[in-house]
């Protein structure tokens, strides 16, 4: 009887474990925030985040990318790789359909430019000495 009630004991505190980090909203720090559905701060893998990514890696749905990688579908990113989607891009890189570009690169779309490069003809382009 004790050794089930011990065993019993066992996975209630672990469920109690796997159900928390299933369901995380924040994290910070870790190698493997996947679990985290909102915002991630120095996490090295944060897929699903939809909100924010700081300071971390693999951000593809976060919504706002800040010294972040792998932003695919980021609307801003400030100092940030792989902006694909992003409408404003400071310091970042691949910043494809962005239309507001600063110190930025691949700014294909962009109507305003400023010391990016990849930037249309049409654009207004800025250079800052």
């Amino acid at each position: 009887m004790v050794c089930q009630n011990f065993l019993l004991t066992i996975s209630v505190v672990l469920m109690s474990c796997l159900c928390h980090e299933y369901y995380a909203q924040q994290c910070t720090g870790g190698s493997d925030c996947s679990s985290c559905t909102v915002a991630c701060t120095d996490c090295q893998n944060c897929p699903n985040a939809l909100i924010a990514c700081t300071d971390s890696t693999n951000c593809y749905q976060a919504m706002t990318c800040t010294r972040s990688t792998m932003c695919n579908g980021a609307l801003t990113c400030t100092d940030s790789y792989d902006c694909f989607n992003a409408d404003t891009c400071t310091r970042s890189t691949n910043c494809y359909t962005a239309k507001t570009c600063t110190g930025s690169t691949n700014c294909y779309e962009a109507t305003a430019c400023t010391d990016s490069t990849g930037c249309p003809s049409s654009a207004s382009v800025k250079q800052i000495k």
